[in-house]
């Protein structure tokens, strides 16, 4: 059994580093990083799916700036408190930090269609 783990931390290391699995056996000994490690890992999934939707607002309806997994969000609610989502600096450095939240769209012009 020894030898089996040694030889996936060996394949892992190939691929991703030591760092990587050191912090890999970490998270499998700290519940509360595992959890986050996965919510991280849901957000990179919808972060790929923002890249493949044609982002749009509409002018006086407000903007999607970003998107993110309920687990993130709920996440920093319970590291930081749940006001932290109505900080302007800490959504700026939330984005800054974590990239692939941002939605980047293209302002249409709203329109009314008359019959």
């Amino acid at each position: 059994m020894i030898c089996e783990w040694e030889n996936f931390a060996a394949d892992l290391a190939k691929v991703h580093g030591w760092k990587f699995v050191r912090d890999f056996c970490r998270t499998l000994t700290d519940e509360h990083r595992a959890e986050e490690e996965m919510a991280f890992s849901q957000q990179r999934k919808i972060a790929a799916a923002n890249d493949a939707i044609d982002a749009a607002y509409f002018e006086g309806l407000g903007e999607c700036h970003m998107r993110l997994d309920p687990e993130v969000f709920f996440h920093w609610i319970r590291k930081e408190g749940k006001d932290c989502w109505n900080d302007k600096q800490f959504l700026k450095e939330f984005k800054r930090d974590n990239p692939e939240v941002r939605v980047t769209g293209r302002s249409r012009k709203t329109s009314v269609v008359r019959p």
